[in-house]
């Protein structure tokens, strides 16, 4: 609770620079990603298959004059799609809608300041963006893992503070409030660094997880550093990512808990005319050998509108039964 007090009483003691607001709502915006298609995973059918379906509101509140607070609110429903011919959750799949965005940001002189109830995690979007230039074989430990990575790309109850910019760098703190039974008030902290140039780009970063927040088999704190490079010239987008893992919960070694490093370079080009192709590669080194990982990823697509591109894509793995997909990715 004293975590959760002093970061509201920060951020109202920023924002609060006169006695009385006019609070001015602006008509939000929609917004919104369709992404479906085809799949083929090894030893399985082939199946239509919604890869994002999701649907939001964004919009802000002028407090006073320079002085916006923003909302954004989105759902997910693919996996409500996807589940309406899986006889182990029935046809209906109401269950499976998911609430992917519900969170404020309040930017003011002194930094920006950040509550998000559930949102997309700031540290998988800055680091792991780097080699996320796929449809389907994206880089992250859910809701659907690469077996590569353990950095979610999902996050709940977390309030944040980014920096101001400074020569096109910023420092981003989070705190993480996942559970209410654990005895903790913070059951994750997060810092990154985050630098977006002209053509390099690069974010680093850590997370702490607590061992009260982790499975009862755990015996430590689990840290997940990482590091992402991109650099961007033209129609060329490399990018690169490092991602160490300490005390890792893991079932099988007898303290409850192993390493593991994950690596991931990828390559895209996409040329005037919207045709473009992606190329990447990444691995897992596990303290256990039966746990490594490996997977080349290709994909390649074409821009036939400005908000829509069909696209073709296909993940090889070493030990996971590979895939094949085809689809559209409309954003509106």
């Amino acid at each position: 609770m004293k975590l959760k007090q002093t970061l509201l009483t920060a951020a109202v003691s920023a924002a609060v620079t006169s006695p009385a607001f006019a609070l001015e709502l602006e008509k939000p915006d929609v917004y919104g990603q369709l992404n479906a298609g085809a799949l083929k995973i090894e030893s399985q059918d082939a199946e239509a298959e919604a890869f994002e379906l999701e649907l939001g509101l964004q919009g802000k509140a002028e407090i006073d004059k320079g002085l916006n607070l923003n909302y954004a609110v989105e759902v997910d429903l693919a996996a409500a799609a996807n589940s309406a011919d899986d006889p182990t959750t029935g046809r209906d799949g109401e269950a499976d809608v998911h609430v992917k965005e519900a969170k404020f940001w309040l930017p003011t002189r002194y930094g920006m300041f950040v509550a998000a109830p559930r949102g997309t995690s700031g540290q998988w979007s800055d680091i792991y963006g780097a080699i996320n230039h796929y449809e389907y074989n994206i880089s992250r430990a859910d809701p659907r893992s690469d077996g590569i990575f353990a950095q979610p790309d999902r996050t709940s109850g977390t309030f944040a503070y980014h920096t101001p910019w400074f020569m096109k760098t910023k420092l981003v703190f989070a705190a993480i409030t996942l559970n209410d039974g654990n005895d903790q008030d913070v059951d994750g902290r997060a810092v990154r660094l985050v630098h977006k140039g002209e053509n390099l780009g690069f974010a680093i970063g850590t997370t702490v997880l607590k061992q009260e927040q982790l499975p009862p088999f755990a015996t430590d704190d689990y840290q997940i550093s990482a590091v992402g490079l991109s650099y961007q010239f033209g129609g060329v987008a490399l990018g690169a990512v490092w991602e160490n893992n300490r005390n890792s919960p893991y079932p099988l070694d007898a303290e409850g808990k192993a390493d593991f490093d994950s690596y991931g370079v990828s390559a895209q080009y996409i040329t005037k005319k919207g045709a473009g192709v992606a190329v990447g590669y990444k691995e897992k080194d596990h303290d256990d050998s039966a746990a490594d990982e490996s997977v080349y990823t290709l994909k390649v697509e074409q821009r036939v509108a400005s908000q829509l591109k069909v696209w073709a894509e296909t993940g090889q793995y070493d030990n996971r039964p590979s895939n094949y997909a085809i689809g559209f990715n409309l954003t509106f």
